[in-house]
C-alpha cells in the first residue's frame, strides 16, 4: 500500500469512528497521515494536516499540563499523576504506530538505488502487540495482558523514571457497560483512557503547546485529543467480540 492509499484508507476508518462516538463536533478531518524527514530517512505517522507537525510531539509539549477543569469534572476520581500518565502513554502509542525511517536514495551513482529497509525493530513490534493483545487475546487474563503490556512499553520507551511512573499507573481491565470487555485503565482510579481523552473535548490549548506550536489552532488542538480517545478505543474489545 502507498502513502497515499495509506492516508485515505486511515481518515476513513478514523471518520467512521469519530461520526459514531463524536458526531458532528469532530475534528478528525483535521489530521492526516503524513511524512517526516530525518537525516536517516524518512517515516510516516499522524500528522496534523495544516501545521506539519507529529501529533506525538503535540503531545510530548502537553504532557507535562495541568488536569483541566473540565476532565476533572466529567472523571472526579482522576488526579494529576493519572493525567498525565495518559498523555505520555499516548504519546507513545502514536509514536509506536509511526513506520519505521525508510533509508533515503542513494544519489551518487548514475541510477538512484535505494537502500533496504530495515526491519521494523522488536521493541516497536513486541509494543504494537501488547496494545493489539487487549482486544485480540481474550485467552489472556487481565494481569497477563498488563504485565505484558507494562514490560513492552518500557522496553519500546526506555525505563526513565517518567515511564517507569506511567507504566505502573495503567492497567488492563474488564470494564463498562453494557459488555465488560478489555480495556487500557488507570490502575488508581480504573478509569479507561479513551474515556479520559475524550473528556477533554473542548478544553482549552495547554500554555506550552501554545508556546511550542505557535500558529496551532484550538481546532487542532481538538483534532489530536479527538484522535488521541478513539486511538485508544481502537485498542478496546467491540461488543460483538464480548457477546454471549
Amino acid at each position: 500500500m502507498d502513502e497515499a492509499d495509506l492516508g485515505a484508507a486511515v481518515a476513513t476508518a478514523l471518520r467512521e469512528l469519530a461520526s459514531e462516538t463524536l458526531g458532528e463536533r469532530s475534528r478528525v478531518d483535521l489530521v492526516t497521515v503524513g511524512a517526516e524527514d530525518h537525516p536517516w530517512g524518512r517515516s510516516l505517522g499522524l500528522r496534523l494536516a495544516d501545521y506539519d507537525v507529529g501529533l506525538w510531539d503535540v503531545l510530548w509539549h502537553a504532557d507535562e499540563s495541568d488536569l483541566p477543569p473540565q476532565v476533572q469534572e466529567s472523571c472526579p476520581t482522576l488526579n494529576q499523576e493519572e493525567w498525565q500518565a495518559a498523555l505520555l502513554v499516548s504519546k507513545l502509542i502514536f509514536t509506536g504506530l509511526q513506520s519505521e525511517s525508510e533509508p533515503v536514495h542513494d544519489d551518487a551513482g548514475r541510477h538512484q538505488r535505494a537502500t533496504p529497509r530495515p526491519p521494523r525493530s522488536a521493541a516497536r513490534e513486541r509494543f504494537c502487540l501488547a496494545l493489539a493483545a487487549i482486544s485480540d487475546r481474550p485467552d489472556l487474563h487481565q494481569d497477563e495482558l498488563t504485565a505484558q503490556l507494562r514490560a513492552a512499553l518500557l522496553n519500546f520507551a526506555s525505563e526513565t523514571p517518567d515511564n517507569k511512573a506511567a507504566s505502573r499507573r495503567i492497567t488492563v481491565l474488564h470494564t463498562g457497560e453494557p459488555w465488560k470487555g478489555p480495556r487500557l485503565c488507570l490502575s488508581r482510579s480504573e478509569l479507561a483512557l479513551a474515556k479520559v481523552a475524550l473528556s477533554a473535548d473542548g478544553c482549552p490549548v495547554p500554555s506550552r503547546v501554545r508556546e511550542e506550536v505557535p500558529d496551532s489552532t484550538h481546532d487542532e488542538w481538538n483534532a489530536v485529543i479527538h484522535v488521541m480517545g478513539l486511538t485508544l478505543m481502537a485498542f478496546e474489545a467491540g461488543p460483538t467480540r464480548n457477546a454471549e
